[in-house]
């Protein structure tokens, strides 16, 4: 990394963090019992970059300055907090290498569309300029070649008129402005005068690191127990003041980040979202414990609150079911029949004809009946 000054401040909050962790997450369905914290350093970064423009003969700097938080560059200034010069040294800082590298990639950015329309611009000039040169070389060209066409027919003029004398002359001239117009030599002058004018074109762009400002500032982690009776609970939170950031409190249904956390009763934490009653016994369960559904009704019932009839195996919630007291088994009430003498609702299998009525009733009015017709033989 390169060298640069390196400045230490520290931000001090001017809230009381219980305070502000009570206001940011809650429990509907419990109570808080004890909250305790501490600190932990974090840290985030401050890069100040000079960039350098030079180009033809202009020079021109800008200030970058690049926050780095978690890693990424952010938006915003230190204005809103209360600093005060860190009490701390490079030694207690995590390496902030990539956290540099990150900022430098980001003065890059920040600087491309002006980098950009600089070349852009140059480019055009240079356009411009190489153009003058190859109109200047071509216009020395032009006139070689025009003096040697002239040249070339007055030679051929002296020829037909047999004039040896002036037609040795005009030879030496022609070979005297060969000589001086050399177009191989003149190519490569242009080619060099434009290749230093591309020189002149080129855009140097520097960004040099100034100054690295590291900030100090406290991520609180509270430790909160929580009751619901009969169940207790505790939760680990972190919250980053900076990064406005509350962690720890995740629903173990969906596994979402949440501020607001209900208690199951089998004591899991779950979201608004995942959080079912009980439809018989109305107690709070999550999506993972609340899964059994009444097959009569098709309400949600908790595992304390289904049945499953001893006949037919239905899952059913204790308003559909009827325990027989004469075998105490539960039945659902699609496998119950009703007796026409008691009208409460029994095993069928259990029932008997009466001997008075010849209609079937239930084995506990059977019986009656048939103690009764006992007791009266006795008596009479």
């Amino acid at each position: 990394m390169e060298k640069d000054t390196t400045a230490y401040l520290k931000i001090e909050f001017d809230f009381n963090p219980l305070d502000e962790i009570n206001k940011r997450i809650f429990f509907p369905n419990s109570e808080i019992k004890k909250i305790t914290f501490r600190e932990k350093p974090g840290f985030f970064y401050r890069f100040t970059f000079n960039t350098n423009f030079q180009y033809l003969e202009e020079k021109e700097d800008i200030l970058n300055e690049i926050y780095i938080f978690n890693s990424k560059p952010i938006e915003g200034d230190l204005s809103e907090y209360a600093l005060l010069e860190g009490d701390y040294s490079i030694n207690e800082v995590p390496d902030f290498k990539n956290s540099y590298f990150n900022a430098k990639e980001e003065v890059k950015k920040r600087i491309q569309e002006k980098t950009n329309q600089i070349s852009k611009d140059l480019g055009l000039n240079f356009e411009k300029e190489k153009d003058k040169i190859e109109k200047k070389f071509s216009f020395e060209t032009k006139g070689f070649q025009k003096e040697l066409e002239e040249i070339t027919d007055k030679l051929m003029e002296f020829a037909r008129k047999g004039e040896l004398e002036k037609i040795s002359e005009q030879k030496k001239l022609i070979n005297s402005i060969k000589e001086k117009s050399n177009f191989l030599a003149l190519e490569e002058d242009k080619v060099r005068a434009i290749q230093l004018e591309n020189q002149k074109h080129l855009l140097n762009v520097e960004n040099k690191l100034k100054k690295t400002t590291v900030i100090r500032y406290p991520i609180y982690i509270f430790n909160i127990d929580v009751k619901t009776e009969p169940l207790k609970k505790s939760f680990i939170i972190n919250f980053d003041p900076v990064a406005n950031d509350i962690s720890g409190l995740t629903c173990e249904s969906c596994s979402n980040k949440v501020k607001e956390i209900f208690i199951c009763s089998s004591g899991h934490a779950t979201c608004k979202k995942c959080s079912i009653e009980c439809q018989s016994c109305r107690k709070s369960f999550c999506k993972k414990c609340l899964k059994n559904t009444c097959e009569i009704c098709s309400r949600s019932i908790c595992k304390d609150c289904s049945v499953r009839c001893f006949r037919c195996s239905k899952l059913v919630c204790k308003t559909h079911t009827r325990k027989d007291p004469v075998s105490a088994r539960h039945y659902c009430s699609s496998c119950l029949k009703r007796c026409e003498r008691c009208t409460g609702m029994k095993d069928p299998y259990s029932f008997r004809v009466s001997k008075k009525t010849n209609a079937e009733i239930c084995e506990d009015c059977f019986r009656e009946e048939m103690q009764g017709k006992v007791l009266k033989g006795v008596f009479e």
